[in-house]
């Protein structure tokens, strides 16, 4: 599927949703809605380096981010959702695509969150605890049921 084709698949409605998954990341790691100067600095730099590292849709997605940089934190703003909602919206649209193409644009969402994520760490190298637990949340939430099921550790067939 090229990068236009995947484009085509959403309404407006669901790409701004789409578009604002590594915000709703942001916001989880911060702690809020608003952002100062380094944690939008930070956020970008992450995009870059997210859309860099990506070759499939989850290039596309952040560079449609990047493209409207300018708006992009007011239209997180207005849109309102919580992290959480946010999120699950972001899943609920990434269950009616092909697993690659979820693990894609996944991977580059919670890499956003992980570069965040050492940037707010000591010297810029590794998350502190608190930030660590957070991404594995906002992992979580990324599942679908049917991967969440898959990785339930009630289901494995090791004594816990």
């Amino acid at each position: 599927m090229s990068a236009s084709q995947w484009r085509e698949q959403w309404t407006d409605s669901e790409w701004a949703t789409l578009r604002l998954a590594p915000v709703w990341v942001l916001s989880a790691i911060a702690g809020r809605v608003r952002f100062d100067p380094d944690e939008r600095s930070a956020f970008w730099d992450a995009v870059t380096d997210a859309a860099l590292r990506s070759t499939g849709p989850g290039r596309e997605l952040l560079g449609s981010a990047a493209a409207d940089r300018r708006w992009l934190f007011d239209d997180f703003e207005r849109d309102g959702r919580p992290v959480v909602s946010g999120l699950l919206s972001v899943m609920r649209l990434l269950e009616r695509v092909s697993p690659d193409t979820r693990d894609d644009v996944r991977t580059s969402i919670l890499g956003i969150g992980e570069s965040v994520a050492r940037a707010r760490g000591p010297f810029g190298r590794r998350m502190t605890l608190e930030d660590e637990q957070t991404l594995l949340l906002v992992e979580q939430l990324l599942q679908t049921s049917a991967e969440e099921a898959d990785d339930n550790p009630l289901d494995s067939t090791t004594a816990i």
